[in-house]
């Protein structure tokens, strides 16, 4: 077999080989979270509350996470609980009084971090609509 033969037969072997690695390790990073006891190890929780002039709670409000297709009501207390992979993300609280215009929705960007539970308050203003 020629030298230039035998070349071309090696790289081709080498470009096929890295092509089938390639495929392998599609869906496979090294960064994405391990499952761990039925929630992702990257995952936290975000607790959004919702009160009324500051006092009491909101029960019924809907809250969904921008960007997802998480969405929720308050419970009684007016609170409701997300699980969600770490990150940035823009919460959205419907039928909040606010001063100043009637608006839809009110947004509040919060930081999730894995393995931790972050808060954030909504005030519905009673006074206001």
């Amino acid at each position: 077999m020629k030298l230039r033969g035998f070349k071309t037969i090696v790289v081709g072997m080498l470009a096929a080989a890295g092509c089938v690695l390639a495929l392998l390790s599609c869906g496979r990073s090294a960064t994405a979270p391990s499952a761990s006891s039925g929630q992702n190890a990257g995952s936290g929780q975000l607790l959004v509350s919702v009160s009324v002039n500051g006092v009491t709670p909101a029960a019924g409000k809907k809250i969904e996470i921008e960007g997802t297709s998480l969405s929720q009501t308050t419970d009684m207390n007016g609170q409701t609980l997300f699980t969600v992979h770490a990150g940035s993300y823009v919460v959205r609280a419907y039928d909040i009084g606010t001063p100043g215009p009637t608006r839809e929705y009110v947004e509040k960007s919060v930081v999730v971090e894995a393995a931790h539970t972050t808060r954030t308050q909504f005030n519905d203003c009673a006074m206001c609509r």
